[in-house]
C-alpha cells in the first residue's frame, strides 16, 4: 500500500498535498484526529462550532468596534467553552485533536487557536493564524493596532509591544527575529506545525507506529525535506517495517550529510537484520 492510499479518504489532507487552497482545517484537523480515534464522527464538533457562531451572531452585530467583537469572542471561547490550556497537554495527544479539545475544554496553543480561527472567520471576524516561535497565536488588525490573542492562556489578548516582549522572554530571541514570525501561517503551514507537534509527543513516549503514521503525513506535504525522508526511514524501522525501512535508509544514504551517515548505516543494518523475523 502506498502512503497516499493510507489517507485517500481524508479529503481536505489529501487537498492540502495537492497544494489545493481554501482547505478547510477543522475538517483536516479532524482526519489527523481520526488517526488516533478510528470511530471518530465529525458531526458532533461541528455542531459545538456551529453552536458558537449562532449564539454569537446577534451579540458580534451589535458590537461597536473590532476590539468589543475579539473581547465577546474570547469571552464566549473561555467563559462558555471553558478552552484553556495548561503544561499536561504537551504530552497528551488528546489535546491535538480537536473533538477531544472541545469536550475536555483542554488544548495547545494549535488546536486551540484552530477553534479561535474557525468561529470568528465564520462571524466575519478577520483573526489571523500567526505561527511565532514556540507558541501558536492568532492576530486581529484593528485600527488602534495589532492585537495578539493567547488561546493557551485563557484568551490573553496583547498588543504588538506586549507579544514581542513575551515572547523574547519565553524564547530568549532577538526581537527582530520574532517580529519576523508575525505574517499570517497558510493552511499548510498551519497543518504542518501541528503534525511536528504530534510526532514529537509520540517520539518521546516511543509511540512509534503511531509516529510513523504522523510522518507518513509530513513525508507526503514536504517530499522535498531531507530531514523528514529522514525521519520517515528512521521511524518506519522503529515501527516495526524493516523492508520498507532498507529502501528509504538506502535512499538517504545517497544524499545525507557525511556526519549522518555512521547513524544510518547502523539503522540500515538494524534492518537488514529484522527483515528475516517479519517474513
Amino acid at each position: 500500500m502506498s502512503y497516499s492510499q493510507l489517507f485517500e479518504h481524508d479529503q481536505q489532507f489529501m487537498r492540502l498535498v495537492r497544494r489545493e487552497t481554501d482547505v478547510d482545517l477543522v475538517t483536516a484537523a479532524l482526519e489527523i484526529a481520526r488517526d488516533g480515534q478510528t470511530d471518530l464522527l465529525f458531526e458532533p464538533t461541528r455542531v459545538c462550532l456551529q453552536r458558537a457562531v449562532a449564539r454569537l451572531t446577534h451579540p458580534v452585530t451589535q458590537a461597536g468596534s473590532d476590539v468589543e467583537e475579539l473581547k465577546l469572542l474570547v469571552r464566549y471561547m473561555t467563559e462558555e467553552l471553558n478552552l484553556r490550556g495548561d503544561d499536561d497537554c504537551f504530552a497528551e495527544p488528546d489535546a491535538s485533536y480537536l473533538n477531544r479539545v472541545l469536550e475536555t475544554g483542554r488544548g495547545i496553543p494549535i488546536s486551540l487557536s484552530l477553534i479561535y480561527l474557525n468561529v470568528a472567520n465564520e462571524l466575519g471576524i478577520p483573526l489571523e493564524a500567526i505561527a511565532a516561535p514556540s507558541h501558536f497565536l492568532t492576530r486581529l488588525q484593528t485600527d488602534s493596532g495589532n492585537l495578539y490573542v493567547d488561546a493557551f492562556d485563557h484568551g490573553r489578548i496583547m498588543d504588538e509591544t506586549e507579544c514581542l516582549a513575551w515572547l523574547h522572554e519565553i524564547t530568549e530571541l532577538p526581537v527582530a527575529e520574532i517580529r519576523r514570525s508575525f505574517k499570517p501561517a497558510d493552511e499548510r503551514t498551519i497543518m504542518i506545525r501541528m503534525l511536528h507537534n504530534l510526532k514529537a509527543l509520540f517520539g518521546n513516549q516511543e509511540r512509534w507506529l503511531c509516529a510513523w503514521r504522523v510522518q507518513c503525513r509530513l513525508s507526503m506535504l514536504i517530499p522535498g525535506s531531507y530531514r523528514e525522508r529522514r525521519d520517515h526511514a528512521i521511524l518506519t524501522l522503529r515501527a516495526g517495517r524493516p523492508g520498507e525501512a532498507m529502501d528509504l535508509l538506502q535512499s538517504c544514504l545517497n544524499v545525507c550529510p557525511d556526519d549522518e551517515r555512521p547513524i544510518l548505516n547502523q539503522h540500515l543494518l538494524q534492518a537488514k537484520r529484522d527483515v528475516p523475523h517479519c517474513n
